[in-house]
């Protein structure tokens, strides 16, 4: 259908046909999932959750299965609900909201889905028992692969804390640059970049680690192989960069025959005077061009310091810890003074 050609009002009128044919849709699947759920069919295809179960079978993001799961059996008991969500005349949201509430609570079509959550939030009960064992039993359990390159959490908080940690997380992942692409990143993954920094002092101390290289492996690897850190968490050459960047560190290497060589390059590698030199020379923000960060500035090294990079002004840079951790070393960027007017900009490594 050619839709330049309708008028506005027309369009106006397709979205609501639409919309009330989409409530109906709905309606009907709420009660094959509820003949679905009391044939446990989750059981028989060996799903976690009817919502899984959902989310697989129809192909949509388990948020929404979880909707219409939770919606299914909050109105087994309000076929008010399920009826008008039937004829079309309320949504799947509008009914998830109201089948938080009471039956006296009508459809509430005065205010919009939030304000119905929120009436629904107000007339929550909260005992005293309760409320003590959300605080009680709030958790938060981390747990690493083998290797330890990549760690997964989860856990529980109380209301207030829950709130607070999604507020100052939201609030500083919002803060956060854009890549060097103009992009930003899905929310996940700005929230955990914002609690890793937040969780990274001001005034870090040099971290006391201990690179062991394997020279053979290393060697034919490129780097890529061969390389363990004291904790026994392997590091690629990036991470190996990063490490290096800015720590005290000593890289003790063992020869194809097993004997163990200590180069004794242990160092702190950004002197105080010179982290101070760095502050002034860059008016205390970070030198990326178009960034304005002055939170937890840290030096850089142009040339790698595993690479034989010098230790000096001309030869550092300060950037703020999003552009280090995350664009640099996490993404494989890399600094550049541009030829035009010297300004520090970005660009992929060759390698």
């Amino acid at each position: 259908m050619e839709w330049e050609r309708l008028t506005t009002d027309e369009l106006e009128q397709q979205l609501l046909s639409n919309r009330e044919l989409r409530s109906r849709l709905d309606a009907e699947d709420i009660e094959i999932l509820e003949v679905l759920d009391e044939r446990q069919v989750v059981t028989a295809d060996g799903s976690r959750s009817l919502a899984e179960w959902t989310a697989a079978r129809l192909d949509i993001g388990l948020d929404t299965s979880r909707t219409l799961v939770r919606t299914m059996r909050r109105t087994s008991s309000r076929p008010d609900l399920r009826s008008a969500m039937g004829e079309g005349v309320l949504t799947l949201d509008r009914v998830e909201a109201l089948s938080r509430l009471g039956e006296d609570s009508g459809h509430m079509q005065h205010t919009d889905i939030a304000g119905v959550r929120r009436e629904a939030s107000n007339r929550a009960r909260m005992e005293a028992d309760a409320e003590f064992r959300t605080s009680r039993d709030q958790f938060v359990v981390m747990q690493p692969t083998l290797d330890e390159s990549w760690w997964k959490f989860w856990g529980g908080l109380d209301g207030p804390s829950g709130a607070l940690v999604d507020k100052v997380l939201s609030e500083r992942a919002d803060e956060l640059p854009s890549m060097p692409d103009g992009s930003k990143g899905d929310a996940g993954w700005r929230k955990a970049v914002a609690l890793t920094e937040l969780c990274v002092s001001e005034d870090a101390p040099p971290a006391q680690i201990t690179v062991f290289v394997d020279a053979k492996v290393a060697a034919e690897a490129h780097g890529e192989a061969g390389v363990v850190l004291s904790s026994g968490v392997k590091a690629g050459r990036h991470a190996l960069e990063a490490v290096l960047c800015d720590g005290n560190t000593e890289v003790i290497a063992r020869t194809e025959d097993g004997r163990y060589l200590d180069y004794g390059r242990k160092s702190r590698t950004v002197p105080p005077a010179l982290k101070r030199a760095l502050l002034h020379k860059y008016g205390h923000r970070c030198a990326i061009d178009g960034c304005d960060g002055r939170h937890r500035l840290e030096a850089h090294h142009l040339v790698p310091w595993s690479e034989g990079g010098a230790t000096n002004q001309d030869e550092m840079i300060l950037v703020c810890w999003f552009h280090h951790h995350r664009v640099i070393h996490g993404r494989g960027f890399e600094p550049f003074a541009d030829p035009e007017h010297g300004r520090i900009r970005l660009r992929r490594r060759s390698t």
